[in-house]
């Protein structure tokens, strides 16, 4: 009836077959993921540069005086106190630290995610040892459940609860990690783990009540082991999960470099995903070896405004770690977008829209648009409008144009633009990064999108309207984007 989706299970792109005791046959038949529509706001900047934070999914807190409790990761796992989930900027405490030598987390402990039981608060805890890092080093990976009584300022250690069936190596990254944790809403614990092995993905589930006792999904059974049990392979879904409570679905979000951009895995019976065709952010790659001349997006998962937990209604914020073009490991960011996902009751042209915003910086009177994260001397920009939804991939069967993001101080100011790809650089600027997609013609629900250009602050910069609001005047008409 629909247009063919991708969908995950063993590592193939097919069917899920479920046993008997696992279920019905298929348990997305439910999901219409063409009828999924998203748009993903500006992209803001909540925290950074940090050399040393930010290596794990970002996980919070709501406490009973209102105010926030964020953690970041690297090795050690720090809290973050804030009056709101947008406000995480300040002074960090460190919360769990490495296992002593020799132990199966000497290298660290990373809280990736966490859920509250009762008066206690349970975190997945992810786990390394052997810290040989580096090209041709080796690491292992491992998983521990730990509580807390105190909202995340102090843990006790429940003990390690998944691990991989190979053995370490002289070489590469063995063992089974980097897992979040949902609530599945049916009793059960949900963990969605990176299997090194294979670079796929895993789930494993625990009773709420028993979280210490966790049995990974394999056949169409929960009855292998967390430690060392054989667990079927659900395809290349992201470790950053979370729980849509309308309708009931769990989602996982992944940056993958062959799909060109973050992607949102959809499943209704918790093991058997499928992909919205179209991404929810554009990327040009996702280089691990920095500095790297793209930027690198990490650790995407899903966050409820409300309560900082990741079982999230219609509108969630994307939160990921982001390092910029250019820029090595020193240069890490905390990056919010504001998410509005609704499902239609038939199947929509466009399924994703990303914010084109222009920003300004009022003390130079200069502006600039993109649909990324401002970082380093931008940061001093802020938010001025939405110009429009940008698309993520080209569109099928219409003409479109691919807009890239060019820079220049050649002033001694800087000026970035937006261009046909290919053109930044014989115009004499540098090519930044993808802006996205644009319609070289008018379509139902478009608004044009021309680029102005500010005389006096020898800027360029977007706007809608054909007379650019009277900041400047008009240079080209780029193309038609998604209307706000």
């Amino acid at each position: 009836m629909f247009r063919a989706a991708r969908i995950h299970a063993a590592g193939l792109v097919a069917l899920v077959i479920l046993s008997a005791a696992a279920g019905p046959v298929n348990g997305n038949d439910e999901i219409c993921v063409d009828c999924v529509q998203v748009r993903v706001g500006p992209a803001h900047v909540i925290r950074g540069p940090f050399p040393d934070e930010l290596d794990a999914p970002f996980t919070a807190l709501k406490l009973d005086d209102g105010t926030f409790r964020g953690f970041s990761a690297n090795g050690s796992t720090y809290a973050i106190e804030g009056p709101t989930l947008w406000d995480m900027a300040g002074e960090r405490r460190e919360v769990l630290q490495a296992g002593p030598p020799g132990s199966i987390n000497d290298c660290g402990r990373w809280l990736t995610s966490l859920t509250r039981s009762s008066d206690r608060v349970l975190g997945f805890v992810h786990q390394e040892r052997i810290c040989d890092y580096g090209p041709q080093g080796h690491t292992d990976k491992t998983m521990a459940i730990a509580t807390s009584s105190d909202d995340g300022l102090t843990w006790t250690d429940l003990g390690t609860v998944i691990t991989g069936r190979d053995a370490p190596a002289p070489v590469g990254i063995t063992g089974e990690g980097d897992c979040t944790m949902v609530d599945g809403r049916d009793g059960y614990l949900y963990g969605y783990c990176l299997r090194n092995s294979d670079w796929q993905t895993i789930v494993a589930r625990a009773w709420a009540g028993e979280p210490t006792d966790w049995r990974k999904y394999y056949e169409g059974r929960w009855d292998e082991p967390g430690l060392g049990g054989r667990a079927t392979a659900i395809g290349f879904v992201g470790t950053g999960a979370g729980y849509l409570q309308e309708p009931g679905w769990v989602a996982a979000v992944a940056t993958d470099p062959w799909f060109g951009g973050v992607r949102l895995s959809l499943s209704a019976d918790k093991v058997s995903f499928v992909d919205l065709d179209e991404p929810l952010l554009t990327i040009d790659g996702s280089d691990w070896n920095r500095p790297a001349a793209t930027d690198l997006i990490s650790y995407a998962t899903m966050l409820n405004p409300d309560n900082g937990s990741n079982a999230v209604d219609s509108r969630f914020l994307l939160a990921y770690n982001y390092v910029p073009p250019g820029k090595g490991f020193d240069s890490r960011y905390l990056v919010y977008h504001e998410v509005s996902l609704s499902v239609e009751d038939e199947p929509v042209a466009v399924q994703v829209g990303m914010a084109l915003t222009r920003w300004s910086d009022p003390e130079r009177g200069s502006y600039l648009t993109s649909t990324g994260p401002l970082t380093g001397d931008r940061l001093a920009y802020g938010r001025d409008t939405l110009v429009a939804y940008m698309l993520t991939r080209a569109p099928d069967a219409v003409a479109s144009i691919k807009l890239a993001e060019c820079s220049s101080n050649a002033s001694g100011q800087l000026d970035q633009l937006l261009a046909e790809d290919g053109s930044c650089e014989p115009a004499g600027y540098a090519r930044e990064r993808t802006a996205g997609w644009l319609y070289a013609s008018e379509q139902p629900g478009t608004v044009p999108v021309y680029r102005c250009i500010s005389e006096p602050a020898r800027t360029h910069f977007a706007s809608g309207a054909p007379d650019c609001e009277g900041l400047g005047r008009v240079d080209i008409l780029l193309g038609y984007g998604l209307a706000p």
